[in-house]
Formats: C-alpha cells, sequence, structure tokens
C-alpha cells in the first residue's frame, strides 16, 4: 500500500526528478487530490505525508505551487504527524532535497560513490 503513495507522491510532485517543468502534473489537478490525502492518517501510513510534501513543495513559482491554504492544511498535518523538520521546510520553502529524502523519492539507493548534483 506504501508504493501507490510513493507513487502519488512522483506523479503530481511539483519539482520534476527528471524532465522540464512543464511536464508536472497541474496545480488544480494536484490540488484535487489533496482532499483525500488530507484525511488519511499519515502517523500510521508516513509515506501519504510524503506524498503530501511532494504535492506541495515549494518551488518559488505561483504557475505550479499550490495554493496557500492548502499548503497551511498541509503543514499543520504535518506538524501533527511529528514528521521530520525537512518535510515541514520542503513545503513552507523552496529548498533543495535532502540525501535521504532523495533516497526516499527515487524509491532506493544510489550506487555506493554516485551522488546527484543539481546543476
Amino acid at each position: 500500500q506504501q508504493a501507490h503513495w510513493w507513487a502519488l507522491g512522483r506523479l503530481a510532485s511539483r519539482t520534476p526528478l527528471y524532465g522540464s517543468q512543464h511536464n508536472v502534473v497541474s496545480r488544480e489537478q494536484a490540488e484535487q487530490w489533496l482532499p483525500k490525502l488530507l484525511e488519511q492518517n499519515w502517523q500510521k501510513e508516513p509515506m501519504i505525508a510524503f506524498a503530501a510534501v511532494m504535492i506541495c513543495r515549494k518551488t518559488g513559482d505561483r504557475l505550479f505551487d499550490i495554493s496557500d491554504d492548502y499548503r497551511q492544511q498541509v503543514l499543520a498535518k504535518l506538524k501533527q504527524s511529528k514528521v521530520p523538520d525537512s518535510w515541514l521546510e520542503l513545503v513552507a520553502e523552496v529548498k533543495e532535497l535532502s540525501a535521504n529524502e532523495s533516497k526516499r523519492v527515487f524509491g532506493d539507493a544510489l550506487p555506493s560513490g554516485l551522488t546527484l548534483v543539481h546543476q
């Protein structure tokens, strides 16, 4: 069950791992999925919280960023669910993924010695 939440987070992410920003799911579509995520128990299913983080991750581009109303709802639920502070930061401000977050997003670890460099 965790896999489908992970997939939703990847699909609706505001920042694509590959390709152009213009290939992301529209903000309006992503916002249609958020109410269902907000209904779930994020403490019991932390991958749902991570999917919400990916959907609400702040880009600094108003064309892609979700509305402030949804951002505040997600931040409140993340705080209530006691997720890592780094997850809150990804929703509240424009921030790069940490090494652990990158592993979670990619779904597996990179080979030893290989690191991702943002250009």
